[in-house]
């Protein structure tokens, strides 16, 4: 299952759903936002 969720993934068929994307020093806000609820995709946190 793995294999096939990758080549879905590479070929671009399936895409993660982003709700935020914040640097890592707002990781506190991020994890208070997720704890609250109603977040309807993925927070990301940028290190570089």
């Amino acid at each position: 299952m793995l294999a096939e969720l990758t080549a879905l993934a590479e070929s671009g068929s399936l895409r993660p759903v982003v709700d935020t994307v914040r640097p890592l020093d707002e990781i506190a806000e991020a994890h208070r936002d997720l704890e609250a609820g109603g977040v309807r995709g993925k927070h990301v946190l940028q290190v570089a």
